[in-house]
């Protein structure tokens, strides 16, 4: 368990008492910053409803279903793989840099999506999309991490994670325009290429915004780490000169640190220093209890758990999808309000006890579906000379739920058949919904989605409560921890190991979900969703600690034991003298 003890400030530049008062600036910058997590909630949207077209288009075919998997899944393969890449290049180049490759690789995957003449290319294009977030999704919170006051960082980290929201919701809202622009042909091309427009616009931004003011220290680059700190104070020289002090007494405990453990990978330094072991295992376990809650099943799947509640009408779908995309958004303004007043362990608690609980419902609602679907009446209908597996469930829900078979309900009958189905949603291969008996057809109806029933509602509200919870708290504190933890020589390094693990859980839970349902039932599938969250639970109140109010200095500390934490004080109160001494000279304003 972490203790969470209160840090000792540093004696010789004692941290002001008053916040400072801050201009425009360092929001401008947080702003430009998080136009990447945009980016990555639209990619995360529109790829659902993108793919509802092309595989109709001609230069697409065939497209089946491992195809259409690929293109979709590939995108957060690949996002681990640029997450984890983008460590070294930022400790190496800079966080800016790194950054503006993102925005540039982001343009280029979304114009090469919009122009694909073929698959292949459509591949390549959705490749880059997932490098280009894989990179966004790891350096942008570190950015805004290192250039924000520390009185104001959660917050503006969660800015990321708004922006995340808001991009989901200008996805299912530009999907649902531009599918009335022949989305067979075009529509689908506009949905992917619109994204290289705000991409474009960061990439130019960010030539002219500064970088990591800690970045530029430990380049050597200290008047220009002062000129930023300045801009980001609005020259308040207190401020300034406690966090230049903060900042050289940690390089100089890094630089004595290295002295003592010769060249090393970071890597090796990371496992091999106590507190920063904890502080990544804290933080990848963050990241990967945050997708094992389902959050990407919810948001991949949204088109088919609104269909697997009872809803047909696809028109209908989309705005309920709009609907609950708004509530997504909405609802991530609650933990820029309260981060910087509650802190960060109670927002995270009470957010993830409320998903726990709400995946429950949601199980028992997806039960309360199944028991109330109508049941299957015995057939002897055979297929290519064997028995009629589907004819094997007993209600319409279990039917469904295999994506092999589908319900044939007679017209105003309490029962129907699960038959095969033919690769055409209007028919099954066999029985009286079946392109052989397609005169009686009006007499039944067809579905391969969804049962008729009287809980239909059910999943949908707890789908609105479900990210009403997720949204205010565990959707973005992970980020935003995983952006304080780490002291700067391992920050680039452990932030893209756990943006990594982010993302391979996410590719797991978006690639399992389907045959999940079809294995242990959708309400099974959430309640497994519940247990674990109820576990997630318990690890945030014994091992995640308090980072409210703590520079990003400090929050290191939080993860050394008692002795540590004394032995790096005393260090710092007999070396910082001097050092103070020299900064109040160079800081004198």
């Amino acid at each position: 368990m972490v203790h969470i003890n209160t840090v000792v400030p540093n004696s010789a530049c004692p941290r002001p008492q008053s916040s400072p008062n801050l201009g425009l600036y360092v929001y401008l910058i947080a702003f430009c910053a998080v136009i990447g997590g945009f980016l990555f909630g639209y990619d995360t949207g529109i790829v659902s409803s993108a793919m509802l077209y092309v595989p109709k288009n001609e230069a697409m075919k065939p497209m089946g279903k491992v195809w259409q998997e690929v293109i979709v899944s590939v995108t957060p393969g690949f996002a681990a793989l640029g997450s984890l890449l983008s460590g070294p290049a930022a400790d190496k180049w800079g966080r800016k840099k790194v950054i503006l490759v993102s925005s540039f690789v982001f343009t280029i995957g979304g114009l090469v999506c919009g122009i694909a003449i073929e698959k292949y290319m459509l591949l390549v294009g959705r490749i880059l999309l997932g490098i280009a977030i894989g990179i966004s999704s790891m350096v942008v919170p570190m950015y805004i991490g290192e250039s924000s006051p520390a009185h104001i960082r959660g917050q503006l980290i969660t800015g990321f994670q708004l922006m995340i929201t808001f991009g989901l919701l200008a996805a299912n809202v530009m999907a649902g325009g531009f599918s009335y622009v022949d989305p067979q042909n075009v529509g689908w091309r506009l949905m992917f290429g619109f994204a290289a427009i705000p991409s474009a616009i960061q990439f130019v931004i960010f030539f002219f915004l500064p970088e990591s003011p800690r970045w530029l220290y430990k380049a050597g680059e200290k008047p220009e780490a002062k000129k930023v700190l300045d801009r980001i104070y609005s020259h308040n020289a207190a401020w300034i000169n406690y966090e230049m002090t903060e900042i050289s007494l940690l390089c100089d405990e890094e630089k004595r640190e290295m002295e003592q453990l010769g060249k090393s990978y970071v890597i090796s330094r990371v496992l091999t220093t106590a507190h920063v072991r904890k502080a990544l295992i804290i933080g990848c376990l963050l990241q990967a209890f945050q997708q094992l809650s389902g959050i990407n099943t919810i948001m991949y799947y949204t088109g088919k758990i609104i269909q697997s509640s009872g809803v047909g009408d696809e028109h209908v779908i989309v705005w309920i999808s709009v609907g609950i995309s708004s509530v997504n958004f909405v609802c991530t303004f609650i933990p820029m309000y309260l981060v910087e007043r509650v802190g960060r362990r109670v927002l995270l608690l009470v957010s993830v006890l409320g998903v726990a609980i709400t995946l429950l419902l949601m199980g028992g609602a997806f039960y309360a579906i199944n028991r109330d679907s109508a049941e299957t009446l015995s057939s002897t209908l055979v297929v290519n000379n064997s028995p009629n597996r589907c004819s094997t469930f007993s209600n319409c829900d279990y039917c469904v739920t295999d994506e092999r078979c589908g319900f044939c309900q007679p017209l105003g009958s309490q029962k129907g058949y699960c038959l095969p189905t033919s690769g055409s949603s209007a028919i099954s291969s066999i029985g009286p919904c079946s392109n052989l008996t397609i005169e009686i057809t009006p007499k039944f109806q067809w579905s391969e989605d969804y049962c008729v029933s009287r809980f239909t509602i059910a999943p949908i509200i707890l789908m609105l409560v479900y990210l009403s919870f997720f949204s205010s708290g565990y959707a973005p504190l992970p980020w935003v921890m995983n952006a304080e933890f780490y002291p700067l020589w391992a920050r680039s390094t452990c932030i893209s190991m756990a943006t990594a693990v982010n993302w391979i859980f996410n590719l797991i839970i978006s690639l399992t979900f389907l045959s999940l349902s079809e294995a242990v039932s959708k309400h099974g599938t959430f309640l497994i969703y519940a247990g674990i969250t109820f576990v997630a639970m318990l690890f945030v109140v014994f091992f995640v600690p308090e980072t409210r109010n703590y520079t990003i200095e400090e929050v290191e500390t939080l993860f050394m034991t008692d002795r540590k934490r004394k032995d790096n004080e005393d260090h710092k109160h007999s070396s910082s003298k001097p050092k103070n001494s020299d900064i109040s000279q160079e800081m004198h304003y």
